[in-house]
């Protein structure tokens, strides 16, 4: 476009880059964003310049000639400079110069360019006239060359280029051999998760399946099907004969339980290659996809007939494998995953290789790695990566012919199927970088979230061998453009031949069409094989014999364990809500059934029962029912399937020992279930019963006697004993994102009840609490089930469980700002227990209202001053009124944890509160007048923290970061203290005048891990280890005579700032004695 044609102030594009156009997501910034600098309104400038392109720059000296014309009639000066940019080194001027021109007269400027660095640079030419500025760059290159290559122009290199990039296609094209290629036209996935690719939330229609013959860029496309209707074609899948196709096709459901509209589930088809014979295989409003073909005939494919749903933030169902018959008939479940399979295909030894995602008790985002299993649904295993962070996932793992190596995509938890592309080894490790070969240099492989990619994407590998294979590729940086994907072939250095490009849709899925080896047929297992025949007792059990325990159980002594727990991980179903449902206090997202406990024989051996088509796991028990090791991921057996396990986190590497183990030689123990049964555990039920039984005497009323209140008042997700008890237990954490401990396995004693505090603290004797043993089991199980709160996932009533909403929140929140706020601070018990819980009992036995009313007037008197000074203060009446109304609506519509006690002996518990001490002081007292000072009313000589609320980047006096009260472990709170957040340092002047320093230091926020530690005059005095949570209080006592400079550290215990708000609660000095 010349600029005649270009009306003054038209936007115009000097360049449309492929990587140009779309939007971020939130999960992918895309950083390089070509419209905005390619787009641009031009507008007439005084004078004209013309270059001669190409440049041809060379390594060495060059000259840049500029001609210039003025295009007034009036006389003009341009200053003229230019300079050079290169990664990496500071922008160089090259040259700079004055030009006068006279009236539409020209001149030539010449600029001597001196190139001597490898690599790309940027030449930028700018000419100032007339008060406006006008810039031109120009691109430069030096080729890395050999001490003996002769030095090149820019015209013989790019001539060298072409001849290479030719040869090298040749060499890549002759690798195919064969003549035909099957492959997809289709507007790239955009789905959020790999995993939602079997629903294509927000995919786009359009396309169909096609052919290229020959294989090449001159090859001719003729289609296979598109007469399918407007939809999404995917998933083509070749018989070994090369005859016929399995594909799916429809639109996906964007939404759980949107209106099915008809044609718009995905459904399996089959068609002979040259068009004939299609016809649909599946039915109905399920989502069917990924189909292919069994080596016994059948056809296996994924499909959310499960009906159980994606427990972590969304209501999309989570896809599993089933097989039909070649007709369509047989339906069967193949795999009861609680979480979701995606990618199936074959090895040749006949096992089914596909891709699972699962988090118990582990990272969310992490694990989805490949797992294998017969084709009758038995003998799942895990394949690779099933504690490897990176790749987060593995996708379409297929066999590479003629070697025992697997090839698959390495893509991130967040983003579209795309990535590096490498080989799997598994003979060299099942985790790990040692069993991966990249084959795709420069695209990084990738963690959570997706990183640019200054090499293009991959995605849908096809192995023709170890070194080649047919890919998708796009060389842009935003992967979900609609029409950047192209067919290629490539190799392990990165190179790649252009096979099919279509100018306005994106090509995906290249499949050779060419007959291959069919896999060996596995015969049904024994026990599939004999389904006619069994027992219904049969059916309802499959059996596992641990070979030795203590195979993996590092540092727990022969003797120690005496049973194995079994627990269900019970599936998300007939809950459609979007987002995470709560289900726990701890970073969990599922619930737990018990199902009891199995012996283990002297020599580590067990031989136990589990019902089949659930998903269990297993822990590791001493002789009084505490856990010592878990099983962070879960088992799923097939009816009347027997399997065998050497020991527990043992490397899947090793050998079996050459024994029978004593445990083989009798029947199988079928799972003692604890005194309750094995329902779904639910903590209000089944453990808070104990607690109103024995704590309650002492730990109703005061913090700062007892620590912790362990009352059965309901909060706004839990009780008040749940929420406070959580900081005394030990559990693992599903929550983080690709954090090391919730991948890799963890040593015996890191969860459970042995090592938590709470159970230590008992064990300990505390005040002579005697627990049964029904109640310790109710103690030990709700601690080793990961902390777990409620018995189902149904939500009817109370969205995410919270019950304090709508204007009874509203009417509690005006009375806290009125009444509590000063004190506690504006922020103070949003979430606490203190101000939203109920008596669900009697609303006045409430903490918002019995403690702060008055002694006199029948109330607890814990708050400094008067509140309420009787029931008739208007602001008692109005939280009273609002606790009513909300108990009424409980009543009406009961909270999912209120349910589970109906019927119960739970339900009939008689709770009498006793009557309230005397309050005692919250803060040790201030040290007499002239003897000492709490910390915080002294200047400090400078101070920072990690991070504030406000951003200011200081500690707070009486206050945490978030300008809250200080708080410490068990929810204990301060008046007096300093409030940071690591890392922090706080210095004080104190010219030797002190003779002690105390305070109560801890971490103050659940997830965080903060060091503290105390220097006198640059000399350590106190280091407090590292402190995780609000789990423990360290107390300080330290000598400081003679200090005359206090520093105060908080360090992040070297690994991240994350949750590191730190307190320094009731901080003193105290007065070193004056001579006499």
């Amino acid at each position: 476009m010349s600029l005649a044609q270009v009306k003054p102030g038209e936007t115009i594009v000097g360049y449309r880059h492929a990587g140009g156009g779309g939007k971020s997501h939130w999960y992918h910034s895309y950083v390089r964003r070509f419209d905005r600098l390619l787009s641009f309104r031009p507008r007439p400038a005084p004078f004209a310049l013309r270059v001669d392109a190409p440049l041809d720059l060379k390594r060495g000296a060059n000259e840049l000639a500029v001609a210039l014309r003025n295009a007034t009639d009036k006389p003009l000066v341009l200053q003229l400079s230019l300079r050079f940019l290169s990664p990496g080194v500071k922008v160089r001027q090259v040259a700079a110069r004055e030009v006068a021109l006279p009236p539409t007269g020209t001149r030539e400027a010449r600029f001597a360019v001196e190139l001597a660095s490898e690599g790309g640079g940027l030449l930028i030419l700018t000419a100032a006239a007339g008060g406006e500025s006008y810039w031109l760059p120009f691109f430069t290159h030096v080729e890395k060359l050999g001490g003996d290559a002769p030095p090149l122009a820019g015209a013989e290199w790019r001539a060298a280029f072409e001849r290479a990039s030719a040869l090298r296609d040749q060499r890549l094209l002759r690798s195919i051999a064969f003549d035909t290629l099957l492959f997809v036209k289709r507007k790239p996935y955009d789905s959020e998760q790999p995993f939602m690719d079997a629903h294509h939330c927000h995919n786009r229609p359009g396309g169909g399946i096609y052919r290229l013959s020959p294989a090449r860029p001159d090859g001719k496309v003729t289609p296979v099907v598109d007469s399918l209707g407007e939809g999404i074609y995917r998933d083509l899948c070749l018989h070994w004969d090369a005859t016929r196709l399995l594909f799916a096709f429809g639109n996906g459901v964007e939404r759980a339980h949107a209106p099915v509209v008809p044609g718009q589930s995905y459904h399996i088809y089959e068609v002979n290659v040259d068009g004939t014979g299609l016809r649909q295989l599946t039915f109905g409003p399920k989502n069917d996809c990924e189909p292919f073909y069994l080596p016994d005939g059948r056809i296996g494919f994924i499909s959310d007939r499960s009906e159980h749903y994606v427990m972590c933030g969304s209501d999309i169902h989570a896809p599993t494998l089933f097989a039909i018959n070649p007709d369509g008939s047989g339906l069967r479940q193949l795999s009861h995953n609680v979480f979701n399979d995606f990618n199936p295909s074959m090895l040749p030894d006949g096992r089914i290789i596909y891709s699972r995602w699962e988090y118990n008790e582990r990272s969310v985002t992490s694990l989805h790695n490949p797992f294998t299993m017969r084709p009758d649904g038995s003998m799942v295993a895990p394949y690779y990566g099933n504690a490897t962070i990176r790749p987060n996932v593995v996708m379409f793992p297929r066999p590479v012919p003629g070697s025992t190596k697997v090839t698959a995509l390495f893509t991130g938890h967040h983003g579209q199927t795309h990535g590096p592309i490498g080989l799997i080894d598994v003979r060299l490790g099942a985790d790990g970088d040692a069993p991966l070969t990249i084959l795709t240099p420069g695209v990084p492989v990738i963690g959570e979230r997706i990183q640019d990619s200054r090499r293009g994407w991959f995605s849908d590998p096809w192995p023709l061998s170890e070194d080649t294979y047919l890919c998708s590729y796009t060389p842009t940086v935003q992967p979900w453009l609609e029409g950047s994907w192209a067919l290629y072939v490539g190799d392990r250095h990165g190179n790649l031949a252009l096979l099919y490009r279509d100018p306005d849709i994106s090509c995906a899925e290249p499949v050779p069409l060419v007959a291959r080896p069919k896999p060996h047929v596995i015969p049904p297992t024994e026990e599939n094989r004999g389904r006619g025949t069994r027992t219904r007792e049969e059916d309802d059990c499959a059996t596992l014999v641990l070979m030795g325990v203590y195979e993996g159980l590092a540092g727990v002594p022969r003797g120690e364990v005496k049973f194995l727990r079994i627990i269900e991980d019970v599936p998300r179903k007939g809950v459609h809500d979007g987002g995470v449902i709560c289900t726990s206090g701890t970073p969990i997202y599922t619930v737990k059934r018990i199902l009891g406990t199995v012996p283990v024989e002297p020599d580590g051996s067990a031989h136990f029962a589990v019902p089949p088509d659930r998903n269990v796991y297993f822990e590791v028990l001493d002789a009084r029912h505490r856990e010592i090791q878990r099983m962070r991921s879960v088992v799923c057996l097939k009816p009347a399937e027997r399997r065998t396990c050497i020991g527990c986190h043992e490397p899947r590497t090793m050998a079996p020992p050459n024994r029978v183990p004593a445990a083989a030689s009798r029947e199988p123990s079928r799972p003692a279930p604890p005194p309750w049964g094995d329902r779904i555990f639910s903590f209000l039920r089944d453990v808070q019963p104990l607690l109103n039984a024995h704590c309650i005497a002492c730990h109703t009323h005061d913090r700062a006697a007892n620590a912790v209140i362990l009352t059965d008042d309901l909060t706004d997700q839990f009780t008040i004993a749940y929420q406070e008890l959580l900081p005394y237990l030990s559990v693992a954490n599903a929550m983080r994102w690709d954090h090391p401990d919730d991948v890799y396995p963890r040593p015996s004693y890191t969860y459970g009840s042995k090592v938590s505090r709470l159970t230590q603290l008992l064990e300990a004797g505390h005040h002579g609490v005697k627990l049964g043993d029904d109640d310790w089991q109710r103690l030990f199980v709700w601690i080793d089930a990961n902390g777990v709160y409620y018995d189902r996932y149904e939500t009817p009533h109370w969205p995410n469980r919270r019950i304090f909403a709508g204007p009874e929140r509203k009417a509690l929140d005006e009375v806290h700002a009125r009444r509590c706020a000063n004190c506690h601070g504006k922020g103070d018990g949003k979430a606490d227990t203190w101000w939203l819980s109920l008596n669900r009992r009697d609303p006045r036995l409430s903490r918002a209202l019995a403690a702060p009313l008055a002694r006199a007037a029948g109330g607890w008197g814990r708050c400094d001053g008067t509140v309420f000074a009787s029931a008739d203060d208007p602001d008692y009446k109005a939280v009273l009124a609002a606790l009513t109304s909300l108990r009424a609506a409980l009543a009406q519509r009961p909270r999912e944890d209120i349910l589970s006690l109906q019927g119960t002996e739970a339900e009939r518990q008689q709770v009498t509160l006793p009557p309230p001490p005397q309050p005692g002081p919250r803060t040790p007292p201030a040290p007499p007048e002239g003897q000492g000072v709490y910390l915080s009313d002294l200047p400090w000589e400078k101070a920072v923290a990690g991070w504030t609320a406000n951003k200011d980047g200081l500690p707070r006096r009486d206050r945490d970061v978030e300008e809250k009260p200080l708080r410490l472990a068990g929810g204990r709170r301060y008046r007096k203290g300093i409030g940071t957040h690591a890392p922090s340092e706080i210095v004080y002047n104190l010219d030797a005048r002190f003779a002690r320093f105390l305070a109560e230091v801890g971490g103050a926020e659940e997830g965080g891990t903060v060091v503290f530690q105390v220097y006198g005059d640059n000399k350590l005095l106190f280091d407090s280890g590292t402190l995780r949570g609000m789990r423990e209080v360290k107390p300080l006592d330290l000598a400081i005579a003679g200090v005359r400079t206090l520093r105060l550290v908080v360090t992040d215990a070297a690994d991240g700032i994350i949750a590191d708000m730190a307190n320094w609660a009731a901080a003193r000095l105290i007065a070193a004695p004056q001579p006499e």
